[in-house]
C-alpha cells in the first residue's frame, strides 16, 4: 500500500513542477497531457491510468487549465529563456565529467604505483626462491648406490 502512496507522490510532484514549468526528465513542449506527468515522474508507459482518482481530481483539471492558458508563442519564448538553463545545465553536467576524470587518473596512476610495488617484492621472491633452489641442489646431492 505505500509503495502505491508513493507513486501516487511521485506523479503529484511531476505534475507541479510541469505546472510550473520546469519540468526534470522531459522537454516541456507543446500542451500538457496525461503522457508528459506518467513520463516526468519517471513511470512507465499508462501506468498513470492505473490511479483513476488522481487523473480524475487533480490530472486532469490541472491539465485542463494549463491548456486553455497556453500560447504557442509564449512557450517558445520561454524556450529561448530555457536555452540559457540547458547552457548551464550542460555546463555542469560538464564538470562532473571533467571531476569524474580527474578522480579516474588519480586512481589509475595510484595503482600504477601498486603495481609497481607489488613487481617489485614479487621479483625479489623470485630470486630467493631461486637462491633457495640453487642452495638445495647444492646442499642435496645424491649420489648413485649400489
Amino acid at each position: 500500500m505505500a509503495s502505491k502512496e508513493t507513486t501516487e507522490g511521485r506523479l503529484r510532484e511531476a505534475l507541479q513542477r510541469l505546472v510550473e514549468r520546469r519540468p526534470v526528465r522531459v522537454k516541456l513542449k507543446g500542451r500538457l497531457t496525461l503522457n508528459k506527468i506518467n513520463n516526468e515522474a519517471g513511470l512507465g508507459n499508462s501506468y498513470i491510468h492505473k490511479f483513476e482518482d488522481f487523473v480524475k481530481k487533480e490530472a486532469l483539471p490541472a491539465i485542463d487549465k494549463y491548456n486553455s492558458n497556453y500560447d504557442p508563442l509564449k512557450a517558445q519564448l520561454l524556450e529561448a529563456g530555457s536555452e540559457i538553463t540547458e547552457v548551464e545545465r550542460l555546463k555542469v553536467k560538464l564538470k562532473k565529467e571533467i571531476a569524474l576524470k580527474e578522480q579516474y587518473r588519480r586512481e589509475r596512476d595510484d595503482l600504477k604505483v601498486i603495481n609497481k610495488e607489488l613487481e617489485t617484492q614479487n621479483s625479489s621472491l623470485m630470486f630467493r626462491v631461486y637462491e633457495l633452489q640453487d642452495q638445495v641442489r647444492k646442499d642435496y646431492k645424491v649420489s648413485p648406490s649400489r
